[in-house]
């Protein structure tokens, strides 16, 4: 077949050259979405300072109704549920094959739940107006509230942490006893090699002795060559 026959190979498809301005970065767009994102913060700000306050007091006095029973028992299960749940949640982000975009979801739905709690706190370490009526209206409704709120909060945070502790014993004493198991059946393993070694070796050492052993000298020539008169006498005279 003559070389002009032969098909070239197709060339290899070139990329377009890209354009300067694709390769820029769109600073355009990232000033837009930083501002975006400032004014939403400024906006949940403005909101937790002036309006969430009042309106969760009114809640918290809604549901209380004015009783004292009311407001232990729903500040003991607001301060207790609302702490360890989203400890709960954000202790699942501890796992590595969680990659960090989906840990920090984790962490913000935890913050989610413990809103209740947040908006308990931040009436109380707030010094705005909103917050002094918030703080009126929940001492005059629900005078126990506050306070077992925080004992809530402290038994979900101390139960929180004798799980984990007791979590993570389980956890080393569970490693410890398979390093251990581990460590035996290796030992059992390298115990039972050379015990074949060494009977291996007994046994060439019983069957080479006596291949090797030098043969011993012959008892019966020698009583024979110290038997023979011969040897123990003078040679006999000749007669003349």
């Amino acid at each position: 077949m003559p070389d002009s026959d032969i098909p070239a190979p197709p060339a290899a498809a070139e990329r377009p050259p890209q354009s300067p301005a694709a390769t820029k970065p769109r600073w355009g767009l990232r000033i837009g979405l930083g501002a975006a994102g400032l004014a939403l913060l400024a906006v949940a700000f403005l909101l937790i300072r002036l309006f969430l306050p009042v309106w969760w007091a009114t809640r918290i006095a809604n549901q209380t109704q004015g009783s004292l029973s009311g407001g232990l028992l729903l500040g003991l299960t607001y301060g207790f549920a609302f702490t360890f749940i989203p400890l709960v949640i954000a202790w699942q982000a501890r796992y590595k094959k969680i990659s960090w975009p989906w840990k920090w979801v984790i962490i913000g739905v935890a913050v989610l739940v413990a809103l209740p709690n947040l908006l308990t706190l931040g009436i109380y370490l707030n010094s705005s107006g909103a917050a002094q009526k918030a703080r009126l209206m929940i001492d005059t409704s629900a005078i126990w509230f506050p306070s077992w709120s925080i004992g809530g909060a402290m038994a979900g945070v101390l139960l929180f942490a004798g799980i984990a502790t007791f979590w993570h014993m389980w956890r080393s004493r569970g490693r410890k006893i398979k390093s251990l198991r581990l460590e035996v059946k290796s030992r059992a393993t390298a115990g039972s090699n050379p015990a074949a070694a060494q009977g291996t070796t007994a046994g060439v050492e019983a069957s080479g002795p006596a291949d090797d052993a030098p043969s011993e000298p012959d008892s019966n020539a020698d009583s024979d060559a110290d038997s023979d008169p011969a040897d123990g006498m003078p040679p006999a005279s000749t007669p003349a």
